[in-house]
């Protein structure tokens, strides 16, 4: 694969490691090159950029159901 290549990412996901996103695919994945496509890269919405930080959703909600207000 090139760079400026078009490829199809099959069984792919996005995982948070470190803070950071990082782009996986599985053992029954597979990442195709294909015909190019016409598109625009937005690159100013970068967000592997951001540094996430995750939450345990169900936690979050527990706590606000034991809120008096």
């Amino acid at each position: 694969m090139k760079a400026g290549n078009t490829v199809i990412l099959r069984n792919a996901k996005i995982d948070m490691f470190k803070g950071s996103m990082r782009l996986a695919v599985d053992k029954w994945g597979r990442i195709e090159v294909t015909e190019p496509a016409n598109f625009v890269v937005k690159e100013d919405n970068n967000l592997s950029l951001v540094e996430y930080e995750l939450v345990n959703v169900v936690d979050e909600v527990e706590a606000g159901m034991n809120t008096n207000d």
